[in-house]
């Protein structure tokens, strides 16, 4: 079965206080690409087209750069919560009849795909388990959840004794036997269209931060006889969501090795790893050697049979087969066949 019929909405409204920027958290680049086209890229691959973002803050930026992915906007006009972020992207899911009354898309969207825009390491296979575990089981909601030795800060994932999610609880509202629980909230979800909209309507703000928060549809679905269930992720690195410097800086390291092993896999020789840097969009042909402390940046393409480096810079430049950079840097251009560009040349 496909998922023509599974939408998807990404929470990307949040300050993003943290990373202490002038720039919008999801727009900081892990090897080359925006950290919310890693989410994007990851539903295109499933094959889900029916992607609506939820933007606040700086909303026009993202919009900008999002123009050509397919992406409708939905707006958070203030920061309400994430129930009220998720509440926003509703009218993309639902439509009216001609007597008034509201009728969901279950025809077309009869499941829902919750994600952060803030967890650019998700993979494609994760999320296909989470939606297959969820059709498969025919509960209301499905939590993509992941086990921590040290689960301090997340809400922690409590069960009834067939295994079904009764509640989600915070850190500071949970009893010392909760907080020994290690099964956390990743803030990943699969939820029935219908179940989640109308148990949003039953979300209330009568809490500390006068919020509106999406977690309490969980109390609302089970106490309407709803069950939920749970898939867990394979490693907590690919539900890590960003919120720091030092966050992206972890996420920019895992990406990259995951690009050098790729292109190692594929016929690329790459001596010292750890100094070589590598963008996701760069293209690089067989039995062509990378040397330390070598960066090729941006939407480049190596050929095959080339050697670049040691200590080479190349930012969107097209290498073509059997050259060689050495010692240079190159900027939005081409070297031809078994050319060399050696002795610090700057091009």
């Amino acid at each position: 079965m496909g998922y023509e019929n599974i939408g998807a909405i990404i929470m990307a409204a949040g300050l993003g206080k943290r990373m202490k920027s002038k720039l919008i958290k999801i727009l900081h680049p892990i090897c080359g690409q925006p950290m919310v086209s890693y989410v994007i890229d990851a539903l295109d691959e499933l094959g889900i087209k029916k992607r609506v973002i939820v933007l606040g803050h700086q909303r026009e930026q993202v919009a900008e750069f999002l123009s050509n992915r397919n992406v409708e906007i939905a707006i958070q006009e203030r920061p309400l919560g994430t129930g009220d972020a998720v509440k926003s992207a509703e009218r993309f899911f639902d439509r009216r009849e001609d007597n008034g009354e509201q009728t969901f898309l279950s025809a077309i969207y009869d499941n829902v795909l919750v994600l952060s825009g803030d967890t650019p390491l998700i993979s494609p296979d994760t999320i296909e388990r989470l939606i297959k575990n969820h059709r498969s089981s025919g509960v209301k909601a499905t939590i993509l959840t992941v086990d921590l030795q040290n689960p301090t800060g997340y809400g922690r994932i409590v069960k009834d004794s067939a295994g079904y999610i009764l509640r989600i609880v915070e850190e500071r509202d949970a009893t010392l036997e909760e907080k020994g629980i290690k099964i956390v909230n990743t803030g990943t979800y699969c939820f029935n269209a219908a179940a989640l909209f109308s148990a949003l309507k039953m979300v209330s703000s009568s809490n500390a931060q006068e919020e509106y928060y999406l977690t309490d549809v969980f109390e609302i679905i089970n106490s309407q006889g709803g069950k939920i269930a749970s898939v867990s992720a394979d490693s907590s690195i690919e539900v890590m969501g960003i919120n720091s410097r030092k966050e992206l800086a972890v996420a920019e390291s895992y990406m990259r090795r995951q690009i050098l092993d790729d292109l190692m896999e594929s016929g690329v020789t790459i001596v010292s790893p750890e100094t070589v840097f590598i963008d996701r969009d760069v293209r690089i042909g067989q039995d062509t050697v990378i040397y330390p402390f070598t960066s090729i940046l941006g939407q480049s393409v190596i050929g095959e049979d080339c050697v670049i480096g040691p200590y080479a810079c190349i930012m969107d430049a097209f290498v073509r087969n059997g050259a060689r950079v050495i010692f240079s840097s190159i900027n939005n251009c081409s070297v031809e066949d078994k050319s060399q560009v050696c002795g610090g040349c700057g091009l």
